[in-house]
């Protein structure tokens, strides 16, 4: 009966590291830029600008668009890698959605403050975000306050690949959806095909942009009040971006307060925590492996006896020798730490990822077959987990050794009798 149940748990542990491998190894897989065409979105066909209505545009507009044209021949969508690497995840994660901002160049009519105020001055101009819409969780959303808009300018809300040509709003150029605020009308990727979607917007109105990554489908909201989903099966990499033709001053909320839109209040749609997870950078001194030593001359030396304690007195002493006039930090890495206390480091951080992953679930931010390589690696380091695992091992060579005495008994027994 032991043996039964022995084998029974070899098995299971098996199929279940069967599993890890087939979760790790299959459940994320690239996603592929359709610059060809765009046969999966919910639009009869890609837009298509004739030269007729190129040339009705005015001298400015034209010149505009086929300066446009020419820049992304030259920087296709796919012409830099734009998937969150490692370093960017460990970003957000330290920082919450303040790892989020907007972009600007100084040649352009606009600049940005406070990571998320944009203030356009004259002229066409967009910005997009420095990181792109992440994947993890089923929608992403943001909003954009008109905070200063004449009546004059025209502002477009929306989402575009990258690299996207700064003096466009999103949807006049290829892979960018725009919502207008003049028309009330939604561009996607050309000038030319704007479709009635919705209530114009002016100053002081809230315009938000969804998307779920899964559909590929990008709706907005006004005022809190959800619009038809505008497009379907766009599977890009997608920036949020605003665009404004005129003078005004737009405010974004990334996540970092509370939205209008109700909804993604209690979802949690934003585009990450808004705070951070990890604590600040330690402060110098004797706590958290970092010593600074403070050395000078004799004189300033006896004006510090007074406050300095015992402990910092005695390091003092250990190194007056070797010390420069200058202060010295001295940090400790973990090659001069003990074996023990590098593995109580280790355990404890890993500890800590998957306590923050817990409970954030709503912001996932590893992927899962992260999360799962993580979960292995603790329960790897569990005593009993160990204990287990070893004695299931010893089990099981103690069976395999039991065959092979029992076989080699057969085959003596089966010589002798011949």
């Amino acid at each position: 009966m032991l043996n039964t149940y022995a084998w029974i748990f070899i098995v299971g542990i098996i199929v279940f590291f069967a599993i890890t491998v087939f979760l790790l190894c299959f459940t994320r897989s690239a996603i592929q830029l359709p610059l060809h065409s765009g046969a999966d979105a919910d639009f009869n066909d890609w837009p298509v600008d004739t030269d007729q209505l190129i040339a009705d545009l005015p001298e400015d507009a034209r010149l505009s668009y086929e300066r446009s044209k020419v820049w992304q021949e030259r920087h296709p969508p796919d012409s830099v890698p734009t998937d969150l690497t490692t370093h960017q995840l460990v970003s957000i994660q330290e920082k919450g959605v303040s790892a989020f901002e907007f972009d600007w160049e100084p040649e352009s009519q606009c600049f940005v403050a406070a990571r998320t105020e944009v203030q356009f001055v004259h002229g066409e101009c967009s910005v997009q975000t420095n990181l792109p819409l992440p994947r993890n969780q089923e929608v992403y959303y943001w909003e954009a306050k008109m905070f200063e808009k004449p009546d004059t300018t025209t502002v477009s809300v929306g989402v575009a690949t990258k690299p996207y040509p700064s003096w466009r709003l999103p949807g006049w150029n290829p892979f960018s959806i725009g919502y207008f605020s003049d028309n009330g009308c939604k561009y996607f990727s050309s000038p030319f095909n704007g479709k009635p979607y919705g209530l114009t917007f002016n100053h002081g109105d809230v315009i938000g942009v969804g998307y779920r990554h899964r559909t590929g489908t990008v709706f907005f909201t006004r005022n809190g009040r959800k619009l038809a989903d505008a497009y379907t099966g766009l599977r890009w990499n997608l920036f949020p971006t605003i665009g404004a033709n005129g003078p005004c001053q737009v405010h974004v909320n990334l996540g970092q307060m509370g939205f209008v839109f109700v909804e993604a209040n209690v979802k949690k749609w934003g585009l990450a925590p808004s705070h951070g997870t990890l604590a600040p950078p330690p402060a110098y001194g004797l706590e958290n492996d970092t010593i600074l030593l403070a050395a000078g001359t004799a004189s300033s030396s006896s004006n510090n006896n007074g406050v300095r304690s015992s402990q910092r007195q005695r390091i003092l002493r250990q190194h007056e020798s070797t010390a420069d006039p200058d202060a010295v930090l001295i940090t400790l890495d973990e090659e001069s730490l003990p074996t023990n206390q590098q593995h109580d480091e280790s355990f404890a951080v890993q500890i800590h990822l998957l306590k923050w992953s817990l409970h954030n679930i709503a912001y996932p931010l590893l992927p899962i077959h992260h999360l799962i390589h993580l979960l292995l690696n603790l329960l790897l380091q569990l005593p009993l987990l160990q204990t287990i695992v070893q004695t299931i091992l010893l089990l099981l060579l103690n069976q395999i050794v039991s065959r092979i005495i029992n076989c080699k008994s057969n085959l003596l027994v089966n010589i002798l009798r011949r």
